[in-house]
This record gives structure tokens, sequence and C-alpha cells, in this order.
């Protein structure tokens, strides 16, 4: 006879399995397979053309060599080998940052196109509020291009990227920080791309969650430049784009600007815990305007396609006793 305790362990087993299987995803190679369309908003560029590197201060840090690739905990050590994606040396530093108290790792193949110098300089630059959600950064050699784990926040960086790639991957880094509710994925943000009529650029177009990182970009240009758009870009058109970005938490200046990584917003951060001595002198500060573009063929730039790749998400799931998923996106 079926006893009540035994409809009862019934039913915790199904909630069990809905539960794992809702965790569990079957390999998807290609951004089509996810079903996420392309938009149909209007381009307003080929790509980008500014340059937000020297309108972001880098903060300091401190670099202690790591023994070897193990050091990083298996993250770098995975893509490390014959047949990985560095199959040469691979040099490992943690970085202690003067506006972070928790340590970051960055992990250089020998053959990588940028220094180990510039890389970490680059990391320095991105603003604090947003660097905290980045994990571990890889700098590889090949064309240029970049792609982010979702779950872990990793970057790999490879080529010469540039600093709007580092904001653009940092930026999915904290899209993702709660894989299963992007801000992407959210109603709100679906809704402000239906009532603008442009996006950034064509990179922007690839789907939604490309147009949340373009604009990611985007926004911080105008929060450090006083409100003004780049050259030859218009605010106009993706108004409740960049209104839906600065309702959120990660775009007050003095936080996502500010000297400590320590911010008290739940917003699911890797790094919190704030550095041993605040530095006061590291406050927001806007920068000077960029000089007017000369022509609006300036806008067709012709490293856009070397910076960002063949746009391909996937997504994989193995179910182990935690029943955890791992999400890469890859530009």
């Amino acid at each position: 006879m079926f006893s009540f305790s035994s409809f009862l362990a019934t039913l915790f087993f199904l909630e069990f399995l809905t539960a794992a299987l809702g965790h569990f995803q079957l390999p998807i190679q290609h951004v089509l397979e996810l079903g996420l369309p392309p938009l149909t908003l209007r381009s307003q560029a080929t790509g980008f053309n500014f340059d937000l590197e020297k309108a972001l201060p880098p903060a300091s840090s401190t670099r202690t060599p790591l023994r070897s690739v193990l050091s990083t905990d298996g993250s770098c050590a995975t893509f490390h080998g014959p047949g990985k994606e560095c199959t040469a040396n691979m040099e490992v530093v943690s970085l202690l940052f003067e506006d972070c108290g928790s340590q970051f790792r960055v992990c250089r193949c020998s053959d990588a196109n940028m220094t180990l110098d510039t890389a970490v300089d680059r990391l320095a630059r991105v603003p604090i509020g947003l660097r905290r959600f980045i994990g571990d950064v890889m700098v590889l050699g090949g064309v240029t291009h970049a792609y982010t784990d979702l779950a872990s926040g990793d970057i790999h960086f490879f080529g010469d990227a540039q600093m709007d790639t580092w904001i653009h991957e940092a930026s999915h880094a904290f899209d993702f920080a709660l894989p299963k509710s992007p801000h992407s994925s959210s109603v709100p943000w679906n809704t402000a791309l239906s009532r603008d009529s442009c996006a950034t650029d064509d990179y922007a177009l690839s789907n939604r969650v490309e147009a949340f990182a373009q604009a990611s970009v985007m926004n911080i240009y105008i929060l450090l430049h006083s409100g003004h758009t780049p050259p030859g870009f218009q605010s106009s058109c993706m108004s409740n784009q960049l209104a839906f970005l600065n309702e959120l938490q990660l775009y007050n200046v003095t936080r996502l600007f500010g000297n400590t990584c320590a911010i008290n917003d739940l917003l699911h951060a890797r790094r919190v815990q704030g550095p041993a001595v605040l530095d006061a002198t590291r406050t927001f500060q806007t920068v000077p305007l960029d000089p007017p573009l000369r022509t609006s063929a300036a806008l067709a730039n012709p490293l856009f396609n070397f910076r960002y790749g063949k746009s391909i998400w996937k997504w994989s799931g193995v179910m182990l006793s935690s029943f955890m998923f791992t999400a890469v996106c890859i530009l």
C-alpha cells in the first residue's frame, strides 16, 4: 500500500529532479541555437571609434608571481597545454589593486600579443565598480577577440584587445553575475530595446546580450564625458537603453568610479573586500570632450572586425552532484 510517507518521499524526489534538470542543458554551440534573434534597430556605426583608455585612470597594483599555472585552482590550467588555447609557457600573477582587498589573477601565455604590463594596465583601468565582477583574466595570442565565461566571470583576451573590449567583456561578467536572471534577459531591458530606434553599432545588433554590453561601454563613455556621446553618435535614439542602465546601481558614478570594491549593493560581485587603506584622491572626475569627427566616414573603424570576432555563444552543463552549469559567451 502506498503510504503517506512514500508519497512525501516521491514528491521530494520529483522536486529535486526538477531543480536538477533546470540546471542541466545540452551543449549549444551557436548563438542562433539559443533563440536570440538579431535586433532590427538602426546601427549608428560600424564599430566604436573612440579611445576609453586615456579617459580611465589606472589603479596602482602590487604584483605577486605564482609558482605554477596550477596555483590558479584550475581556471587557467584548464586552457594550458597541448591542443589548448595556450600551448606555450604561461605566466601567472596575483594582483592586489589599491582599490580592492580581494586579489585578481592574470594568466599570460608567452606568445600573447599583449605584454603582461599592458594587460595589467588595462585591467587596472576598468572602473572598480565593474572590475569587481571579473574572474580570472587570460591573455593569449592570435587574432584580436575575447570571450567571457558567464558562470565564472573569467575573461579570455586574444590579440591586442583595446579598452572598449575590456569594458565590454566586464559588462558581460556583470550582466550574468546571477546567470539565471541576467539583466539583458529582463523585461525592462527588452522593453527599452523595443522603444528605441537605434543601437550603438553593428555588433550590438547581434542580439540583446551584445546590445547590453555595447550600451554599457557607451554609457561609461557618456558618464566620463559630462553627458556627451562620442563624436558621431547620438543618445536620443537609444535613450531608453541608457535610462535602463542608469537605473542600475552599478552606474552610480560614486560607486562605479570610486576607490573601493567593498560596495554593499547586493549585485553578487566576485571581489568584495575593501582595500586596507582608502585612497581619498581616487574620486570620480569627468574628462575633456573628444574633438568632433572630420567626416562621417571616420565611424567606419577598420579595426572593428578584428576587435570583435564572429558572435558565438556556448552554453554547456554537466550534471554533477551540485548540478551546476557553465555558460560561456564567446565574442
